[in-house]
């Protein structure tokens, strides 16, 4: 029997869609498994520590930090560059202060006067390694880790349109500055997998019985670039 040719159409237009909507099912559920067996591939711990290690090693980078006390005070939040090992430049804002700016070679710290914008040398200077400014001037302080017992994967995130792994610790420190006034340590770290490079970090120093301690928040850029941090122009201020 010789079907009505519109019946023959539609029929041939059923079976079209139909074949189209089974491609894509099949294309969805294969990556599906694509993307179950990309992260399955991630292995937390050596994700972290080449990403620790690389991150420690670089001999320069851009970052910026942001430290708060009690959960919502904001002591700074300044933006620098490294070159190591004893290179540092920084600006931003500190202790509500206005702005500042500091240039750290070897042992000379040249500051910038906020009110007059010149610039005043310190011979000799240690600034860098004080209390008040570790974190500012060396993000990566932050990093000495005595002992890691456990990291978990958390999820995946984008930071400034890089494709990261959010991963979560509770490691036990080697800094001096946070053994002596916080008891317990809250990671949270976003590794970039195909660099395995750290990416941006926050960390949770706590005070005993709970207490809300200190929050440092850093991203971190432009690993082993060309960064050139030289002294300024003292007379001018530039």
């Amino acid at each position: 029997m010789r079907l009505p040719f519109g019946f023959r159409l539609d029929r041939k237009r059923t079976l079209l869609t139909a074949g189209a909507a089974a491609a894509s099912l099949l294309f969805v559920l294969v990556w599906g498994v694509i993307s179950l067996l990309g992260t399955a591939k991630v292995v937390p711990e050596e994700l972290f520590n080449h990403s620790l290690q690389n991150t420690l090693t670089s001999h320069s980078y851009r970052y910026s930090v942001e430290v708060k006390q009690n959960g919502s005070d904001v002591i700074s939040t300044v933006q620098g560059e490294r070159v190591e090992p004893d290179r540092v430049h920084i600006k931003g804002a500190m202790l509500k202060s206005r702005d500042i700016e500091f240039i750290q070679i070897s042992d000379v710290t040249y500051m910038k006067d906020p009110w007059s914008s010149r610039w005043i040398t310190l011979e000799d200077s240690k600034l860098a390694q004080a209390e008040l400014f570790l974190t500012e001037f060396n993000p990566l302080s932050m990093f000495n880790f005595k002992d890691v017992p456990e990291v978990k994967v958390s999820g995946s995130e984008r930071v400034d349109g890089v494709k990261t792994v959010l991963m979560e610790l509770k490691p036990s420190v080697s800094n001096p500055y946070l053994e002596f006034k916080y008891v317990d340590y809250d990671y949270k770290i976003w590794a970039d997998p195909k660099d395995q490079l750290i990416r941006k970090a926050v960390l949770e120093a706590n005070l005993p019985a709970g207490q809300k301690g200190m929050t440092v928040e850093m991203k971190f850029w432009d690993f082993n670039e060309p960064l050139i941090i030289e002294k300024p122009g003292i007379e001018t201020g530039s």
